[in-house]
């Protein structure tokens, strides 16, 4: 794996961590917000590192 691929994992996963701290301090707003940033970034990642096994349309 590339490290700038690792860096953006770690940042993803940092937030979900933020987002857990946040809903359990009663942060609601922001949780969501982190975790939903979170997954984003998580989802290309994914979709990014796996774009040549994607079947073409």
């Amino acid at each position: 794996m590339k490290n700038s691929i690792i860096i953006t994992v770690i940042t993803a996963l940092i937030l979900m961590f933020v987002s857990l701290i946040s809903w359990i301090i009663n942060q609601q707003t922001f949780a969501i917000i982190a975790s939903n940033l979170g997954l984003l970034i998580l989802a290309v990642v994914v979709l990014w590192t796996n774009r040549s096994d994607l079947p073409k349309i």
